[in-house]
């Protein structure tokens, strides 16, 4: 049997459609590109693979280049939890 075959998609939670719906822009020197969020492991990422650092907005998150945002939220909780690596 094929590996390929036996991988499925995980499922993208409702989190992540509201925060998708945010529309978060990775602001750059005053110029801002939509975040492409990466759904992994039941969390959002998102990697500034740019040269210089970014803030991300709305949420207020100092990105610097190289260093990737981890969004998630865990059942029960209020708020999300963010985290720069």
């Amino acid at each position: 049997m094929n590996t390929e075959s036996k991988i499925r998609p995980e499922p993208t939670p409702i989190w992540m459609a509201a925060l998708m719906a945010a529309r978060c822009l990775a602001n750059r020197e005053g110029d801002g590109a939509l975040v492409r969020w990466n759904h992994v492991s039941g969390k959002a990422l998102y990697t500034n693979s740019g040269a210089d650092p970014e803030w991300i907005l709305p949420l207020g998150i100092f990105l610097p280049a190289g260093q990737t945002l981890s969004v998630s939220w865990l059942p029960g909780d209020t708020a999300y939890t963010v985290e720069v690596c």
